[in-house]
């Protein structure tokens, strides 16, 4: 049987081609580079934070202690003002009348006690020669006592009536930051009816913060050795994300919790150095509760959530990755708490998750490492091993 020269030719590159493709499939593609770090058992600090409201360790609100009509206010809105500096004047002048006529009282009651006083001397020695009846002496001595009780009364409701007096003059009970004036001169006041003013003293800050009853309850439970020094360092976040400098320390705990919030109120001192922090600004409180010894620590990359359920991507001896289903703890600085499913010293992937599924073969590079280009070398399961 004879071949054409054609079909000799399509034999020849036929199997041309064979050759060339060596009779295999594909090549593999190389391992995929990922970044992973070991899992690590590490004393971890817990914290917690909570909305905090701040206010200042001092503050007081003036109020009028008499009536009458406002002739002087005498200091700037918003200043620091010293304790016992007057910051309004009351026009008193019917107080003043009071306290001269009590000054006059007074010195009636002391002119009568001195005549009574002058009676009993005068009758005293001639009671002891019978020359006067004994009752006369008796009547005397009894007028000097109530002339005496007389002067006190008198020098009681002098001292009454220039107190009262005093109050026309309303001053500052405490040193610190005066607010806005609620009353101007000229108008008429009632005692206590009216705030005229409010002083803080931020030199501390009373900063109170609410955990819920859960929390309180899961404290109580925490042990004497993971609790430790537990709360004995508290700081304060500021709106705009900064950290007071100074620590503070919790000076009051409520008797109970209150049914309508079902939180618990704590109080919380702050040194306010500068007085740069005001009051009635808000912030978030974070405390210490508790550290977790001897932890598994992943990094919360690491850990990714399906329907409720948490995974972590375990690199094998082989650089095989393993899919493992995890319990997860606490979350903290970046960290997952790893109560079941992966042990300390096991690998796991941190970054580069999307790029692998369980069973493929990886090219781990630890956290920090340069990812070696295709084709430098290290590429591949052995190089990987090294």
């Amino acid at each position: 049987m004879r071949m054409s020269v054609s079909g000799a030719g399509l034999a020849v590159s036929f199997a041309l081609l064979l050759a060339a493709c060596g009779g295999t499939g594909p090549s593999e593609p190389p391992p995929v580079p990922v970044r992973v770090q070991q899992a690590a058992a590490q004393d971890k600090p817990l914290f917690a934070e909570y909305i905090a409201e701040i206010r200042a360790g001092s503050e007081v609100a003036v109020y009028p202690r008499i009536g009458g009509t406002i002739v002087a206010r005498n200091f700037r809105e918003g200043s620091m003002v010293r304790k016992g500096q007057v910051l309004f004047e009351i026009d008193a002048q019917e107080y003043a009348s009071s306290r001269d006529a009590a000054r006059a009282q007074l010195a009636a009651a002391e002119a009568q006690a001195a005549r009574a006083n002058e009676d009993v001397a005068r009758y005293e020695p001639l009671v002891a020669e019978d020359a006067i009846a004994r009752q006369v002496y008796d009547n005397a001595l009894a007028t000097a006592k109530a002339s005496a009780a007389q002067v006190d009364a008198a020098r009681a409701s002098l001292a009454n009536a220039e107190l009262t007096l005093s109050y026309g003059k309303v001053r500052a009970p405490i040193s610190g930051r005066i607010g806005k004036a609620a009353a101007s001169v000229g108008q008429l006041i009632s005692p206590g009816q009216i705030e005229l003013a409010r002083i803080s003293d931020a030199s501390s800050l009373d900063v109170y913060f609410s955990p819920s009853e859960e929390e309180i309850l899961r404290y109580a439970r925490i042990g004497k050795e993971e609790r430790g020094n537990a709360a004995s360092e508290i700081r304060l976040i500021l709106a705009d994300g900064t950290e007071l400098p100074q620590l503070g320390t919790i000076d009051f705990a409520d008797r109970a919790v209150d049914p309508t919030t079902g939180s618990y109120s704590l109080r919380a001192v702050f040194p306010n150095a500068g007085s740069m922090v005001r009051p009635g600004q808000f912030g978030r409180v974070r405390i210490q509760i508790q550290t977790r010894r001897d932890a598994v620590i992943v990094p919360d990359r690491a850990v990714t959530e399906q329907f409720g359920s948490y995974f972590v991507m375990v690199v094998g001896e082989d650089n095989t990755v393993e899919q493992r289903r995890v319990e997860v703890g606490a979350q903290a600085s970046g960290d997952w708490i790893i109560e079941e499913g992966v042990e300390p010293g096991e690998t796991v992937i941190v970054e580069g998750l999307a790029k692998v599924r369980p069973g493929v073969v990886v090219q781990p590079v630890p956290m920090g490492a340069e990812i070696p280009l295709p084709g430098a070398g290290g590429a591949g399961p052995a190089a990987a091993k090294k």
